[in-house]
């Protein structure tokens, strides 16, 4: 048998160093995530409720990780630019984005041709918060419940109408899921966004909307009358308005939820990491204020949770738009 030269035990020895070096680094790579400032992408404008949330969740995400967040403003299309740039955005941790059912599920719903897939391209990490959708009318009609709702649409002898959002909003969506749970024929008035539509059921030229905070300054000058909210429980927010459920309106769930997701393919680590910080980012003391104020309620939970979560409710809405005869959804 030969024996191994020196040369040889030297050279094996080398190698072995470099393979646990190499191997030390990689793991200290991994371990160093992040290591740069991290992008959030809002699809909205700046100021507006969604862009609120997503500037807290950004100051306590840098809290958690030890690199800044910075929220990239991408508006336009109710929604739909800024999720396209996140869908081609690079799969490395360093791009998240806010994620909402208008983008997600909706959308899905209403527009087949969409630039993304809501699915395929995105990957979820963490569900952060959603908010109960409310009925409101005009606070010049003599109704306060379901019912009284029912009873004005059948003895008032003309049509109903409700405002909304737009064409295919969240919205629009859940009155028409309304009308047929409750069996109305109501006639929809869109609106370019929530305040217009609020500002015409105040003044009563329309007799109802759907929508959720942003409809508590109307409601809080009683211009707006709340009547009900989804969910299986009463609103901190507007204590005021019982649940659909319990007025005999069954299965109308709507919350408008918001979750952050990253390009498919971000390393499974990457995502570990921000779904622990956003979760622990979300009992802070100042995350759940600036909750509080605007009428989000704190979720949490795992990527699976969302990616379910998301699953069910796209399903939910492409079913609402077939069984309301509203537009072909793939």
């Amino acid at each position: 048998m030969r024996h191994p030269t020196r040369r040889t035990l030297l050279a094996a020895l080398a190698t072995a160093v470099l393979a646990a070096t190499g191997a030390g680094s990689l793991d200290a790579r991994a371990q160093s995530y992040p290591s740069k400032p991290i992008r959030l992408i809002v699809p909205w404008p700046a100021g507006g409720s969604t862009d609120v949330l997503g500037r807290a969740l950004g100051v306590e995400l840098g809290k958690q990780l030890g690199q800044p967040v910075v929220v990239d403003n991408r508006a336009g299309a109710a929604g739909k630019i800024g999720t396209a740039v996140a869908a081609k955005s690079p799969a490395d941790g360093y791009t998240i984005y806010l994620g909402t059912i208008a983008n997600f599920s909706v959308a899905a719903a209403w527009e087949p041709s969409l630039q993304y897939d809501p699915v395929k391209d995105f990957a979820p990490v963490a569900y952060v918060a959603d908010s109960p959708a409310m009925l409101a009318v005009s606070a010049s009609l003599p109704i306060r419940s379901i019912q009284e709702l029912r009873d004005y649409a059948r003895t008032s002898g003309r049509q109903l109408s409700y405002a909304s959002a737009g064409e295919g909003s969240g919205y629009h969506l859940m009155a028409e899921l309304f009308k047929l749970q409750a069996r109305l024929d109501l006639l929809h008035v869109p609106f370019q966004g929530t305040p217009p539509a609020a500002t015409a059921v105040a003044a009563g030229q329309v007799d109802m909307t759907f929508d959720a905070a942003g409809l508590k300054p109307f409601i809080d000058s009683g211009k707006l009358r709340p009547i009900a909210v989804t969910g299986n429980e009463r609103w901190a927010f507007v204590p005021d308005a019982t649940t659909f459920a319990s007025q005999g309106v069954n299965n109308l769930e709507g919350n408008s939820w918001f979750a952050i997701f990253a390009p498919t393919g971000t390393p499974a680590d990457a995502i570990d990491k921000l779904n622990g910080a956003i979760n622990k980012s979300l009992s802070s003391p100042e995350m759940l204020a600036v909750l509080k104020a605007n009428g989000y309620i704190p979720v949490g939970g795992t990527p699976a949770a969302l990616g379910s979560m998301v699953a069910k409710d796209m399903a939910k809405w492409k079913d609402v738009v077939h069984k309301g005869n509203l537009r072909a959804a793939k």
